[in-house]
């Protein structure tokens, strides 16, 4: 029993080990996603006052790259250089509200399924400077993580197994062999 009790304190630990080194990546990873938006927020913030790019907004998909949106007092967009479906998107109010209130937000948002992005807004002013990006370079990488160590953790567990088992084959022959009488 004892033996059965370490092997399985030894799975936990590997698991836990495992399990950690998942989240540590896929958060450090999340959160670099808001680096380049940060900068592009910060760019623009700089810039109010002067004209806002003249280049036709492209359309939002899951492929997007850094993309900058400006919104009035009145939380409406003004000008940007991303798109949905043809018009600027709508943040959530509370996004733009808590950006001004606490001088930057940076959040998850999906304007629709199958589109996530990374958004960081910055206040200036009355005005509220968003940038993003989307989250579907920094997921595929996350499903890749997730497959090396699964991987690796379904290799540790299947040493594991073994060691317990050799362990325990090893054992029996040694208990075998001192119930023989000495001749």
């Amino acid at each position: 029993m004892q033996r059965v009790i370490g092997w399985l304190a030894a799975a936990v630990i590997v698991t836990l080990i495992f399990g950690s080194a998942y989240v540590t990546l896929q958060q450090l990873g999340r959160r670099a996603a808001n680096d380049a938006p940060t900068a592009a927020a910060a760019a623009r913030v700089e810039a109010i006052g002067s004209p806002a790019p003249t280049a036709p907004p492209l359309e939002l998909n899951p492929d997007s790259g850094v993309f900058v949106i400006v919104y009035g007092a009145d939380n409406k967009p003004m000008s940007g250089t991303a798109a949905l479906h043809g018009s600027f998107p709508v943040l959530p109010d509370g996004v733009l509200e808590a950006a001004r209130r606490t001088g930057s937000d940076a959040v998850t948002w999906q304007p629709e399924p199958g589109l996530r992005m990374a958004v960081v807004a910055r206040p200036a002013g009355e005005q509220v400077v968003v940038a993003g990006q989307s989250l579907k370079p920094v997921e595929d990488r996350n499903w890749m993580v997730l497959i090396f160590l699964s991987t690796a953790w379904l290799g540790s567990m299947i040493v594991l197994g073994l060691g317990y088992g050799a362990a325990e084959i090893l054992r029996g022959r040694s208990l075998r062999r001192s119930r023989q009488p000495i001749s």
